[in-house]
């Protein structure tokens, strides 16, 4: 699978899940506490892969801002402010997995959900999209490899936002994070978009091709997608560990984040060597 002009370098993935802002910071924490042990996976993801919580730490990254630095942003509460949410999570929960049970494959369901979230919005598509622009520190579409989820509400259906797209970043980003019944679908085009999560929680499978695959899984939901990669594919699956799980029980609390960045920080310590072990040694 190595490209024949590169027999030695493997190709490699990151992939950025989702998981709220307590995700954003446990995922930053993670890449920064690597970074620090001599393993910059951001300097050596050829693909990133962002869904959610991710596509905001994929666009970050992406941009050149280093890992470090978004990391401080989130320890010291610096970064881009978010809001207190003031909304029945249990209930909207409940909605969507109703509406995702009910229908009789998962594609349908998340049609169902599509209607459900743009029934009303609870806050303008314009005021959401001005708090996504500000985590931004570039809204261009960077040169590098990068991809982001999202799903149309009109037919279930995965979008892959790419450079090559014509999507504005911010609006790519956005939809990717519009979670349904909590943030306003993102108007592209004809259709409207909501959160990538809705197909997997890290859509790990369009990573498939490269040679080594990381994955960071804020929801420690596990990864099924990539149960039948092909034989030669390292894959690597990191999930929060206890003392991480500890900082995020609420994964929209913007209060988590300063505590979910340093545990991440801290658990990339003992990420390390499993990192390290499918080909990816640290400088």
């Amino acid at each position: 699978m190595t490209d024949p002009t590169t027999p030695d370098r493997p190709r490699v993935a990151l992939v950025l899940g989702a998981g709220g802002v307590a995700g954003i910071a446990w995922e930053t924490g993670l890449l920064a506490g690597l970074a620090d042990a001599g393993l910059d996976l951001v300097a050596r993801a050829d693909l990133l892969v962002g869904t959610s919580a991710g596509a905001t730490v994929a666009a970050q990254i992406a941009s050149g801002t280093p890992v470090t630095a978004l990391h401080a942003a989130q320890v010291e509460g610096t970064g881009a402010p978010e809001p207190q949410l003031d909304v029945d999570l249990a209930a909207i929960g409940a909605a969507i997995g109703a509406a995702m049970a009910e229908a009789p494959d998962a594609q349908t369901g998340r049609r169902r959900v599509g209607a459900l979230a743009t029934e009303t919005d609870r806050v303008p598509e314009a005021e959401r999209r001005s708090l996504i622009a500000s985590r931004l520190a570039d809204h261009e579409w960077p040169e590098r490899g990068l991809q982001l989820t999202a799903v149309s509400t009109s037919t279930g259906e995965l979008a892959v936002f790419t450079r090559d797209s014509g999507v504005d970043l911010v609006d790519a980003v956005a939809a990717s994070c519009a979670i349904p019944l909590v943030w306003p679908a993102v108007t592209i085009g004809d259709d409207r978009y909501m959160d990538g999560g809705l197909r997997t929680p890290t859509n790990a499978d369009l990573a498939a091709d490269q040679d080594v695959v990381v994955v960071l899984d804020a929801y420690g939901a596990g990864v099924a997608e990539l149960s039948s990669v092909q034989d030669g594919v390292q894959v690597v699956v990191i999930a929060p560990d206890e003392a991480s799980r500890a900082t995020m029980a609420n994964l929209l609390d913007p209060a988590s984040r300063t505590h979910a960045a340093k545990a991440g920080h801290l658990q990339a310590q003992a990420e390390l060597a499993r990192v390290q072990s499918a080909g990816l040694a640290s400088r």
